[in-house]
C-alpha cells in the first residue's frame, strides 16, 4: 500500500507568508526602535524648558518685588524711588546703557 496524500497533522506553510510577516515585524519594530530613541532628546528638552521656566519665574519674582519696592519708596517719598526697578532691570541685563546711572 502507498500512501499517495499528505497527512492530516502537517498542514501546508505558505512559506511566503511567514517570510512577508517576518519583514513587516521587523520593519515595525525597527520604526518603533527609531521612535524610543527620541524618548532620551525629549527629556533633555522637557529638562532645558524646566530650567528656562525657572529662571524666567525667578526673574518676574525680582521684578514683583521691585515694583513693590519702588512704589513704597514712592509713597515714602524718597527721592529715587526708581532705583530699585533699575538696579533690578539692570541685574536682568535688560536696563539700556543711559539708564545705569543713578541720577
Amino acid at each position: 500500500m502507498v500512501i499517495t496524500t499528505e497527512p492530516a497533522n502537517h498542514p501546508d506553510t505558505d512559506l511566503q507568508e511567514v517570510a512577508s510577516r517576518h519583514d513587516s515585524a521587523t520593519a515595525a519594530m525597527d520604526r518603533l526602535a527609531r521612535a524610543l530613541d527620541t524618548i532620551p532628546l525629549l527629556c533633555a528638552e522637557i529638562i532645558r524648558l524646566r530650567r528656562r521656566l525657572a529662571s524666567t519665574l525667578n526673574d518676574l519674582r525680582n521684578l514683583i518685588a521691585a515694583a513693590r519696592a519702588t512704589l513704597s519708596a514712592d509713597a515714602d517719598g524718597e527721592r529715587d524711588a526708581l532705583y530699585y526697578l533699575r538696579d533690578e532691570l539692570q541685574a536682568q541685563g535688560q536696563l539700556p546703557p543711559e539708564h545705569r546711572e543713578r541720577p
